[in-house]
């Protein structure tokens, strides 16, 4: 019995004994950090590939000969401007050398209507002063009208300078379109050359922009000045 006991201790001992080893080998395993990967050759795997479409190509939409239309039509409507500002500023210099003549006649109105009033005329003096507030209401009239063909004049002028931007937009997309097919994508001179045509054309289109916004300021004043001589018309 008692060897029964002593067989059964050494079997319970050599068990105890053999989980102490597995888990040491397996606490072992689980704190040793895990081997680095090989460092690889290339970075090409970690760059996204959207990295490396950083080229944008300008592309003109429209076709050549819609083009070539605008541009004729931007010319009359170039001469239309220019001759229309050109009639403008000979109304604006009439206008101009009336106002002189009625201040003149308001002048001379207020001569009568002191003399008038120094002879003790009552009758002349007071049709002098009617004469001088019809003039001087004339006067009021033509300086507003003499307001609104200046800006009229002025925005005649910026609408002149607004096409001239336009047609030499036009002609920059129209030589764009020209040389597009005949560039070589191989010839680094050629495609240098095809971008300075492209950065021309977008410098003309901003200049284009820049007068497109003063032209919308010239016509605000229009309105404004149209508005008073509505106003002065009503009074």
């Amino acid at each position: 019995m008692f060897e029964t006991f002593v067989r059964t201790h050494r079997t319970i001992a050599s068990v105890v004994a053999l989980c102490a080893v597995s888990c040491t080998t397996v606490q072992t395993q689980q704190t040793t950090p895990p081997p680095s990967p090989a460092p690889s050759a290339s970075l090409t795997g970690l760059i996204p590939a959207a990295a490396a479409d950083t080229i944008e190509i300008i592309r003109l939409a429209r076709a050549t000969d819609s083009v070539r239309i605008e541009k004729d039509r931007l010319l009359g409507e170039r001469r239309d401007a220019e001759a229309r500002w050109a009639t403008l500023r000979d109304q604006s210099l009439r206008l101009k050398a009336t106002i002189a003549v009625l201040e003149d006649a308001v002048t001379a109105a207020s001569a009568k209507e002191r003399q008038a009033r120094k002879d003790k005329r009552d009758a002349d003096r007071v049709a002098a002063v009617a004469d001088k507030r019809r003039i001087e209401r004339s006067v009021s009239l033509m300086a507003a009208r003499y307001e609104l063909r200046e800006a009229q004049a002025e925005e005649a002028r910026v609408l002149r300078n607004y096409l001239d931007a336009s047609v030499r937009a036009d002609d920059a997309e129209l030589e764009i379109a020209e040389r597009r097919d005949q560039v070589v994508p191989d010839d680094a001179s050629q495609r240098t050359a095809f971008q300075e045509l492209t950065s021309r054309w977008l410098q003309a289109l901003r200049t284009r922009s820049a007068r497109a916004f003063d032209l919308e300021d010239r016509r605000f004043k229009v309105v404004e000045a149209q508005i008073a001589l509505l106003k002065l018309q009503r009074d």
